[in-house]
């Protein structure tokens, strides 16, 4: 997983946390369309441990709007 600058796959990388890390996530966004594996979907996802937006789309989570965490 690579955290970025914006919800884009095209922004600065500003972090990777290792392995098969586990993440807070703050709040979710609207950003740049992102496709892997068959699915696409445009959420971006905020870990304010790691200082940028990471695409849910790639972790081990089935859907891109995470349930009960808020719009930033």
């Amino acid at each position: 997983m690579s955290v970025r600058q914006q919800a884009s796959q095209d922004s600065a990388r500003v972090a990777t946390p290792p392995g098969a890390a586990s993440v807070r996530v703050a709040c979710q966004v609207h950003g740049a369309p992102v496709e892997y594996d068959g699915y696409s979907d445009d959420a971006g996802s905020y870990p304010p441990d790691h200082g940028g937006c990471v695409s849910p789309i790639r972790s081990d989570v089935h859907d891109a709007w995470l349930s009960g965490v808020p719009a930033c």
